[in-house]
């Protein structure tokens, strides 16, 4: 007999703003399947900068990425669908831009990374229209000093 098997699954993570936003964000960055330092350190300027993390101390933004990792490993790409559930339109268009920026972080875009850009777009309701206006923003804004 499994005790546990009818606790696998039956809690489903709770999402609010900052949980679904990073959620989409993290699943970005473990995209091409790892880490950078550089998207580390995006990520952890997004938090100090975005008014959505602003207000919170380095304990809760660990925490919120935290849960952005665990959903994303358990619920893998249904993890995005239910973050972009809770959000907002407009709200998603943030999500999007973050992702962007985070896929941008490393200065590389595989095929992964875009083929996630190209279905996360889809999955947040994203015109094509304004993807583009976003990932060319977000091109702009990522440009090294030659």
């Amino acid at each position: 007999m499994k005790f546990f098997s009818g606790l696998v699954g039956s809690a489903e993570p709770t999402f609010n703003t900052q949980k679904a936003i990073m959620t989409i964000v993290v699943a970005a960055i473990k995209v091409d399947g790892h880490i950078s330092d550089e998207e580390n350190r995006h990520l952890r300027s997004m938090c100090s900068f975005s008014p959505i993390f602003a207000a919170n101390t380095k304990e809760e933004d660990d925490a919120v990425i935290s849960f952005a990792d665990n959903v994303t490993a358990q619920l893998k790409g249904e993890a995005v669908a239910k973050a972009a559930a809770v959000l907002k339109p407009e709200l998603r268009e943030t999500a999007f831009a973050f992702a962007c920026e985070m896929i941008l972080a490393d200065g590389m875009v595989g095929e992964s990374e875009d083929a996630f850009i190209s279905e996360l777009a889809q999955k947040l309701g994203i015109s094509d229209a304004a993807g583009q206006t976003i990932v060319q923003a977000t091109l702009i804004r990522m440009r090294g000093a030659a």
